[in-house]
């Protein structure tokens, strides 16, 4: 018995050593729109479960939406593999397994404790990451402008307004990270009732179809997004001026004048 149980340890062991961290080229093979289901929609719905990842970037960044369920968006510190088995590590302590099913497909096992309900759930990766030659952008505009760029995930309020950085009123937000797509949203935020999320109000979407840095400016293109599947109507041209200290930006296009706000300034 002791000799079994020795082997057994030795097997267990062995397994573990298997799961190794994985390369930059496997990490690009994963990045993009993940969704449960077959087929992949023209244009993801709202009722089906979904998630994105983005290495290039970030170094490691998740969106998880489970409608109707759960949100988030988290770090991904780690992505090891074993054979078959794909694990996710995030920076809150938390882990998501998934098994490879053939070609872009990923069956999830074992997912974080809010997402129990995915345990099971067939995902396939229907897009991979946006193309960003056309962003011609040092990482350090990328980190002061981008919303969904880590540790600030900046977003930009009406600079006149006596909230400071209270997610209220006019609001500007950036995505140069993607990984689905790269975007620029405004509108105005309305306090959420009983103390919940605020909720965005006669919001705009635009793709930003290319990006070119320049002292103090960076020259967008941009097509309008229209609908909910997003539809590209007219295609225009604005400036993002700042000066990269004052945690002003300046949207002479747009007559806006805002305010930089880090996750940590909200309140």
């Amino acid at each position: 018995m002791g000799k079994l149980l020795v082997a057994l340890c030795l097997l267990v062991l062995a397994s573990a050593a298997t799961a190794v961290p994985l390369a930059e080229k496997d990490k690009a093979l994963l990045a993009g729109d993940w969704r449960v289901g077959s087929e992949c929609p023209a244009y993801p719905d709202k009722t089906t479960a979904w998630f994105t990842l983005e290495f290039a970037v970030t170094g490691g960044e998740i969106q998880i939406d489970d409608p109707g369920v759960q949100r988030r968006m988290g770090i991904v510190e780690s992505a090891d593999a074993s054979g078959t088995e794909l694990t996710l590590a995030f920076q809150d302590k938390t882990r998501w397994t998934f098994h490879r099913s053939g070609k872009d497909v990923l069956v999830s096992e074992a997912p974080p404790a809010e997402f129990a309900g995915l345990k099971g759930a067939a995902f396939r990766r229907c897009r991979g990451p946006a193309d960003r030659s056309a962003l011609k952008l040092e990482p350090d505009a990328i980190a002061f402008f981008s919303t969904m760029m880590p540790p600030d995930f900046a977003m930009f309020y009406d600079a006149h307004s006596k909230q400071g950085c209270k997610p209220e009123g006019s609001y500007v937000s950036i995505n140069f990270v993607g990984p689905e797509r790269f975007a620029i949203t405004r509108g105005t935020l309305k306090l959420g009732s009983k103390g919940g999320p605020s909720q965005p109000q006669d919001s705009k979407t635009w793709s930003i179809d290319a990006a070119d840095e320049l002292p103090g400016v960076v020259r967008l293109t941009i097509t309008e997004l229209l609908g909910p599947d997003h539809t590209r109507g007219a295609a225009g041209r604005i400036s993002l001026v700042s000066d990269g200290e004052s945690n002003l930006l300046t949207i002479p296009e747009w007559d806006g004048v805002y305010r930089r706000c880090s996750i940590h300034d909200m309140h």
